[in-house]
Protein backbone atom coordinates (compact mmCIF):
# COMPACT_ATOMS: atom_id res chain seq x y z
CA UNK A 1 0.00 0.00 0.00
CA UNK A 2 1.50 2.80 -1.06
CA UNK A 3 1.57 6.54 1.07
CA UNK A 4 -1.09 8.23 -0.72
CA UNK A 5 -3.43 4.99 -0.70
CA UNK A 6 -2.84 4.66 3.53
CA UNK A 7 -3.60 8.27 4.52
CA UNK A 8 -6.58 8.09 1.94
CA UNK A 9 -7.82 4.81 4.25
CA UNK A 10 -6.95 6.41 6.95
CA UNK A 11 -9.21 9.94 5.96
CA UNK A 12 -12.39 7.73 4.97
CA UNK A 13 -12.01 5.61 8.48
CA UNK A 14 -11.76 8.48 10.35
CA UNK A 15 -14.80 10.21 8.34
CA UNK A 16 -16.71 7.60 8.51
CA UNK A 17 -15.65 6.85 12.59
CA UNK A 18 -16.76 10.75 13.16
CA UNK A 19 -20.55 9.75 11.05
CA UNK A 20 -21.25 7.16 13.42
CA UNK A 21 -20.31 9.11 16.64
CA UNK A 22 -22.92 11.73 15.13
CA UNK A 23 -25.38 9.40 14.77
CA UNK A 24 -25.38 7.46 17.94
CA UNK A 25 -25.31 10.33 20.02
CA UNK A 26 -27.35 12.81 18.38
CA UNK A 27 -30.65 13.73 19.91
CA UNK A 28 -33.47 11.61 19.54
CA UNK A 29 -35.94 13.83 17.54
CA UNK A 30 -39.51 13.86 18.24
CA UNK A 31 -40.63 11.64 15.62
CA UNK A 32 -39.13 8.64 17.14
CA UNK A 33 -40.59 9.12 20.32
CA UNK A 34 -44.05 6.99 21.12
CA UNK A 35 -45.48 5.46 24.24
CA UNK A 36 -47.45 2.58 25.60
CA UNK A 37 -49.61 2.80 28.89
CA UNK A 38 -48.78 -0.37 31.33
CA UNK A 39 -50.54 -0.24 34.63
CA UNK A 40 -51.81 3.05 34.57
CA UNK A 41 -48.38 4.42 33.72
CA UNK A 42 -46.76 5.75 30.79
CA UNK A 43 -43.99 4.16 29.52
CA UNK A 44 -41.80 5.59 26.86
CA UNK A 45 -40.84 3.88 23.64
CA UNK A 46 -38.28 5.08 20.86
CA UNK A 47 -38.36 3.74 17.35
CA UNK A 48 -35.77 4.23 14.54
CA UNK A 49 -37.37 2.86 11.16
CA UNK A 50 -34.60 0.75 9.37
CA UNK A 51 -31.97 2.99 7.30
CA UNK A 52 -31.40 0.00 4.72
CA UNK A 53 -32.10 -1.37 1.45
CA UNK A 54 -32.75 -4.71 3.16
CA UNK A 55 -35.88 -4.45 5.36
CA UNK A 56 -35.65 -7.84 8.00
CA UNK A 57 -38.04 -6.52 10.66
CA UNK A 58 -37.44 -5.50 13.60
CA UNK A 59 -35.57 -5.30 17.10
CA UNK A 60 -36.76 -4.89 20.36
CA UNK A 61 -33.91 -3.37 22.53
CA UNK A 62 -34.20 -3.66 26.32
CA UNK A 63 -31.41 -1.78 28.50
CA UNK A 64 -30.52 -2.83 32.34
CA UNK A 65 -32.83 -1.87 34.66
CA UNK A 66 -33.15 1.95 35.67
CA UNK A 67 -31.91 2.78 32.37
CA UNK A 68 -33.93 4.67 29.43
CA UNK A 69 -35.51 4.11 26.62
CA UNK A 70 -32.44 5.77 24.58
CA UNK A 71 -30.48 3.59 26.90
CA UNK A 72 -26.71 4.00 27.86
CA UNK A 73 -23.47 2.55 26.65
CA UNK A 74 -24.51 -0.18 24.04
CA UNK A 75 -28.23 -0.19 24.37
CA UNK A 76 -27.63 3.63 23.19
CA UNK A 77 -25.31 2.75 19.91
CA UNK A 78 -27.47 -0.15 18.92
CA UNK A 79 -30.34 1.74 18.68
CA UNK A 80 -28.59 4.21 16.62
CA UNK A 81 -27.00 1.84 14.19
CA UNK A 82 -29.23 -1.49 13.84
CA UNK A 83 -31.67 0.27 11.62
CA UNK A 84 -28.64 0.46 9.02
CA UNK A 85 -28.15 -3.45 9.01
CA UNK A 86 -32.15 -3.44 7.80
CA UNK A 87 -33.67 -3.46 11.69
CA UNK A 88 -36.47 -1.34 12.95
CA UNK A 89 -34.94 -0.55 16.57
CA UNK A 90 -37.71 -0.29 18.83
CA UNK A 91 -36.25 0.55 22.42
CA UNK A 92 -38.45 0.44 25.47
CA UNK A 93 -37.85 1.67 29.16
CA UNK A 94 -36.74 -1.39 31.29
CA UNK A 95 -38.21 -1.81 34.58
CA UNK A 96 -37.22 0.18 37.64
CA UNK A 97 -35.36 -1.07 40.42
CA UNK A 98 -35.57 -4.93 39.89
CA UNK A 99 -33.00 -6.98 41.69
CA UNK A 100 -31.83 -3.62 43.34
CA UNK A 101 -33.00 -3.77 47.09
CA UNK A 102 -32.99 -0.68 49.33
CA UNK A 103 -29.81 -1.72 50.50
CA UNK A 104 -29.98 0.88 53.49
CA UNK A 105 -30.96 -1.82 56.35
CA UNK A 106 -32.20 -0.41 59.67
CA UNK A 107 -30.46 -1.44 62.30
CA UNK A 108 -33.11 -2.97 64.41
CA UNK A 109 -33.54 -5.46 61.41
CA UNK A 110 -30.06 -6.57 61.29
CA UNK A 111 -30.23 -8.87 64.26
CA UNK A 112 -33.57 -10.30 65.14
CA UNK A 113 -34.24 -12.90 67.23
CA UNK A 114 -35.63 -16.60 66.32
CA UNK A 115 -35.36 -15.19 62.55
CA UNK A 116 -33.15 -16.81 59.76
CA UNK A 117 -30.36 -14.54 58.40
CA UNK A 118 -29.58 -13.97 54.85
CA UNK A 119 -26.10 -15.82 53.73
CA UNK A 120 -24.46 -13.49 50.86
CA UNK A 121 -21.12 -13.48 49.47
CA UNK A 122 -18.63 -11.34 51.34
CA UNK A 123 -19.08 -8.61 48.55
CA UNK A 124 -22.33 -8.37 48.44
CA UNK A 125 -24.23 -5.69 50.78
CA UNK A 126 -27.30 -7.55 52.96
CA UNK A 127 -30.65 -6.10 51.28
CA UNK A 128 -33.56 -5.06 53.34
CA UNK A 129 -36.27 -7.56 51.86
CA UNK A 130 -36.21 -11.25 52.94
CA UNK A 131 -37.06 -14.23 50.67
CA UNK A 132 -40.73 -13.58 49.91
CA UNK A 133 -40.98 -10.00 49.65
CA UNK A 134 -37.95 -10.59 46.54
CA UNK A 135 -39.83 -12.69 45.04
CA UNK A 136 -43.03 -10.51 45.11
CA UNK A 137 -40.82 -7.69 43.91
CA UNK A 138 -39.50 -10.16 41.26
CA UNK A 139 -42.93 -11.38 40.01
CA UNK A 140 -43.96 -7.45 39.53
CA UNK A 141 -41.52 -6.31 37.33
CA UNK A 142 -41.46 -9.71 35.41
CA UNK A 143 -45.36 -8.50 34.95
CA UNK A 144 -44.26 -4.95 34.29
CA UNK A 145 -41.83 -6.07 31.14
CA UNK A 146 -44.05 -8.76 29.86
CA UNK A 147 -46.67 -5.90 29.15
CA UNK A 148 -44.34 -3.71 27.90
CA UNK A 149 -42.96 -6.07 25.08
CA UNK A 150 -46.37 -7.75 24.45
CA UNK A 151 -47.32 -3.88 23.83
CA UNK A 152 -45.36 -3.75 21.16
CA UNK A 153 -47.05 -5.59 18.34
CA UNK A 154 -48.73 -3.23 17.10
CA UNK A 155 -45.61 -0.87 17.12
CA UNK A 156 -44.00 -3.61 15.08
CA UNK A 157 -46.61 -4.05 12.41
CA UNK A 158 -45.06 -1.31 10.16
CA UNK A 159 -41.80 -3.10 10.07
CA UNK A 160 -42.89 -6.60 8.92
CA UNK A 161 -40.24 -9.53 8.67
CA UNK A 162 -38.09 -11.25 11.73
CA UNK A 163 -38.17 -10.43 14.94
CA UNK A 164 -35.11 -9.93 17.57
CA UNK A 165 -35.05 -9.37 21.21
CA UNK A 166 -31.68 -7.71 22.59
CA UNK A 167 -31.47 -7.79 26.69
CA UNK A 168 -28.73 -6.50 28.69
CA UNK A 169 -27.67 -7.53 31.73
CA UNK A 170 -30.20 -7.84 34.93
CA UNK A 171 -32.88 -7.07 32.12
CA UNK A 172 -31.91 -10.30 30.21
CA UNK A 173 -32.07 -12.08 33.24
CA UNK A 174 -35.47 -11.24 33.26
CA UNK A 175 -36.38 -11.52 29.29
CA UNK A 176 -35.19 -15.55 29.66
CA UNK A 177 -37.16 -16.32 32.48
CA UNK A 178 -40.33 -14.73 30.60
CA UNK A 179 -39.43 -16.90 27.43
CA UNK A 180 -38.83 -20.30 29.43
CA UNK A 181 -42.10 -19.93 30.78
CA UNK A 182 -43.85 -18.82 27.38
CA UNK A 183 -45.49 -15.72 28.61
CA UNK A 184 -43.71 -13.54 25.60
CA UNK A 185 -44.04 -14.09 21.48
CA UNK A 186 -40.93 -16.35 20.70
CA UNK A 187 -38.44 -13.80 18.74
CA UNK A 188 -36.57 -15.24 15.91
CA UNK A 189 -33.73 -14.82 17.89
CA UNK A 190 -32.84 -13.91 21.41
CA UNK A 191 -29.72 -11.55 21.98
CA UNK A 192 -28.43 -11.65 25.50
CA UNK A 193 -25.67 -9.59 26.33
CA UNK A 194 -24.00 -9.69 30.40
CA UNK A 195 -26.68 -11.92 31.65
CA UNK A 196 -27.37 -12.65 34.98
CA UNK A 197 -30.21 -12.35 38.17
CA UNK A 198 -28.69 -11.16 41.25
CA UNK A 199 -29.70 -12.14 45.00
CA UNK A 200 -31.54 -14.85 43.11
CA UNK A 201 -29.77 -17.25 45.97
CA UNK A 202 -32.30 -15.43 48.36
CA UNK A 203 -34.98 -16.28 47.21
CA UNK A 204 -36.16 -20.11 48.70
CA UNK A 205 -35.26 -23.06 46.80
CA UNK A 206 -38.54 -24.10 45.77
CA UNK A 207 -39.34 -20.59 44.59
CA UNK A 208 -36.51 -19.97 42.41
CA UNK A 209 -37.12 -21.51 39.53
CA UNK A 210 -33.82 -22.91 36.94
CA UNK A 211 -30.56 -20.54 36.20
CA UNK A 212 -29.84 -18.98 33.64
CA UNK A 213 -28.01 -21.47 31.81
CA UNK A 214 -30.68 -24.29 32.13
CA UNK A 215 -33.48 -22.03 30.93
CA UNK A 216 -31.16 -20.94 27.76
CA UNK A 217 -30.69 -24.91 27.42
CA UNK A 218 -34.88 -25.21 27.61
CA UNK A 219 -35.44 -22.31 25.02
CA UNK A 220 -35.89 -23.43 21.71
CA UNK A 221 -35.18 -20.30 19.50
CA UNK A 222 -31.50 -19.39 18.41
CA UNK A 223 -29.83 -17.21 21.25
CA UNK A 224 -26.63 -15.23 20.61
CA UNK A 225 -24.95 -14.99 24.18
CA UNK A 226 -22.65 -12.63 24.30
CA UNK A 227 -20.29 -11.67 27.48
CA UNK A 228 -18.05 -8.91 27.82
CA UNK A 229 -15.05 -9.17 30.46
CA UNK A 230 -16.28 -5.49 32.41
CA UNK A 231 -19.80 -7.40 32.33
CA UNK A 232 -21.51 -8.33 36.18
CA UNK A 233 -19.71 -10.72 38.32
CA UNK A 234 -22.52 -12.92 38.41
CA UNK A 235 -22.36 -13.25 34.73
CA UNK A 236 -19.20 -13.53 34.04
CA UNK A 237 -18.71 -16.50 36.64
CA UNK A 238 -22.18 -18.22 35.32
CA UNK A 239 -20.88 -17.68 31.42
CA UNK A 240 -18.93 -21.15 31.32
CA UNK A 241 -21.75 -22.92 32.30
CA UNK A 242 -23.86 -21.21 30.39
CA UNK A 243 -21.95 -22.56 27.08
CA UNK A 244 -21.40 -26.13 28.70
CA UNK A 245 -25.31 -26.65 29.37
CA UNK A 246 -26.20 -25.51 25.73
CA UNK A 247 -22.97 -27.21 23.96
CA UNK A 248 -25.26 -29.76 22.09
CA UNK A 249 -27.34 -27.60 20.32
CA UNK A 250 -26.21 -26.70 17.06
CA UNK A 251 -24.15 -23.22 16.03
CA UNK A 252 -27.20 -21.79 14.36
CA UNK A 253 -29.17 -22.42 18.07
CA UNK A 254 -26.95 -21.33 20.34
CA UNK A 255 -23.57 -19.36 19.92
CA UNK A 256 -21.50 -17.28 22.68
CA UNK A 257 -18.90 -14.51 21.79
CA UNK A 258 -16.67 -13.95 24.95
CA UNK A 259 -15.52 -9.90 23.49
CA UNK A 260 -12.10 -9.32 23.10
CA UNK A 261 -12.91 -5.49 23.96
CA UNK A 262 -14.78 -4.03 26.93
CA UNK A 263 -18.84 -2.67 26.40
CA UNK A 264 -17.40 0.89 27.50
CA UNK A 265 -16.93 2.15 24.69
CA UNK A 266 -17.54 2.87 20.89
CA UNK A 267 -15.11 -0.18 19.90
CA UNK A 268 -16.61 -2.78 22.22
CA UNK A 269 -20.13 -1.48 21.16
CA UNK A 270 -19.05 -2.19 17.12
CA UNK A 271 -17.77 -5.42 17.93
CA UNK A 272 -20.62 -6.44 19.63
CA UNK A 273 -22.70 -5.01 16.98
CA UNK A 274 -21.10 -7.16 14.32
CA UNK A 275 -21.59 -10.54 16.19
CA UNK A 276 -25.18 -9.36 16.09
CA UNK A 277 -25.46 -8.15 12.40
CA UNK A 278 -23.59 -11.43 11.29
CA UNK A 279 -26.01 -13.60 13.15
CA UNK A 280 -29.04 -12.01 11.60
CA UNK A 281 -28.21 -12.15 8.82
CA UNK A 282 -28.32 -16.13 8.59
CA UNK A 283 -31.35 -16.01 11.08
CA UNK A 284 -32.97 -13.58 8.10
CA UNK A 285 -31.96 -15.61 5.37
CA UNK A 286 -30.64 -12.31 3.20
Amino acid sequence: MTIKSLLLFLTISFVSHLAMAANVFAPVPESEKQTITVQDQKIEVLVKPWQSKRQRGAAILVGPTDSQASGTGLIHFLRAEVPTYGWASISIKPTEGLYRPNFATKAEEITKAGEEQLSLEPHQNTPKYNSSQLLELRNFQLSVIDDCISQLEGIGAEYPGKRIIVATDDSAGMVINLLFEDKLPKPDLLVVVNPYREFDHIIEEQNRGLSIAQQLSEIDIPILDIQSANGHQISKAESKNRKDLNQLKSSHHYRQYMLELNLNNQSGWKEALNHIGSFARKIAGK
